[in-house]
């Protein structure tokens, strides 16, 4: 008996993906570079990762606030720990790297409506500053 082999993305999936591929390209072509650890196109293949994810993943595919552009390393293995990746960081690495996209009121609007203040601007900010510390370190 010939087994089919089955397809781990949904038909409404591949279709919901396919329509928002050009917004997606377009942000991974103007980042150039993974956000979180610079590795540019030429070394890496880039990928844009969902900061809302989970059942919230497919409300926010075409949106670019709620969207990094990582490498494969960044985007399977270092954005998968949420106690060192809190949504916060991940937004504080889009005001950073992408300041024309982040938009805090629209990203707690699309995470819940009735929580406008799931994340605030002052959590959003200790990262920053933490991150800018780190720099300045090194």
């Amino acid at each position: 008996m010939k087994r089919s082999r089955i397809s781990p993305i949904s038909s409404k999936r591949r279709k919901r993906m396919k329509e928002v591929k050009s917004l997606r390209s377009s942000l991974i072509k103007q980042a150039g570079r993974c956000m979180v650890c610079s590795v540019s196109t030429n070394r890496a293949r880039l990928a844009c990762h969902e900061i809302l994810n989970g059942p919230l993943r497919d409300k926010t595919l075409s949106e670019p606030c709620s969207l990094l552009v990582l490498c494969w390393d960044c985007n399977s293995n270092k954005m998968t720990d949420k106690a060192e990746w809190p949504v916060a960081r991940q937004l504080a690495v889009l005001q950073d790297k992408n300041p024309e996209h982040y938009d805090l009121v629209r990203f707690n609007w699309l995470r819940n409506p009735n929580a406008p203040n799931y994340v605030t601007q002052e959590e959003v900010n200790a990262f920053i500053k933490k991150s800018k510390a780190t720099d300045k370190d090194q």
